[in-house]
């Protein structure tokens, strides 16, 4: 198990990957009126995710039962920061449409599921598992309610 040296740029980059989430998916609400309010709530629960990682990493520095674990490199975050950030360029190209929108946040979802995101934090601490719990199944369900509109519209 390697603890990281620098939990607090972990839990930033993390708090930046969902923060770009969040205006992309406002960048989708603009796009696409008639889907406004399905982009709209995305975007306000990854701010939501963003603040549960402010909050994670108050916790974390005021507590010695957590720490963190480096399960995956902090470029892997990084990467899909920029990666997200490229997406907004791209959504403003005439041709996208909202099936490339739908694909590209499955996609995102998908990824940090597979990747188990948010099992960065190892702790003892009950309320980090709570909060670190409520953040996966919060990307959980974005991912289920985006294929579901996926689904209709491939």
């Amino acid at each position: 198990m390697n603890i990281a040296l620098a939990p607090e740029v972990i839990l930033e980059a993390m708090k930046e990957h969902e923060q770009a989430l969040a205006r992309l998916y406002e960048l989708y609400a603009a796009k696409f009126l008639e889907y406004k309010g399905f982009w709209t709530e995305l975007s306000h629960e990854e701010v939501q995710h963003a603040d549960w990682i402010d909050k994670l990493q108050a916790d974390i520095e005021d507590s010695s039962k957590d720490f963190i674990v480096e399960r995956f490199p902090l470029g892997a975050i990084q990467h899909s920061t920029e990666f997200v950030k490229n997406q907004t360029i791209a959504a403003d190209q005439p041709d996208f449409v909202l099936i490339n929108a739908l694909s590209t946040a499955l996609r995102l979802e998908e990824a940090m599921m597979e990747n188990k995101y948010f099992e960065v934090i190892e702790t003892d601490s009950i309320k980090t598992k709570h909060t670190l719990a409520m953040l996966a199944q919060s990307t959980q369900e974005h991912y289920q309610r985006i294929r579901k509109l996926w689904l209709e519209h491939k």
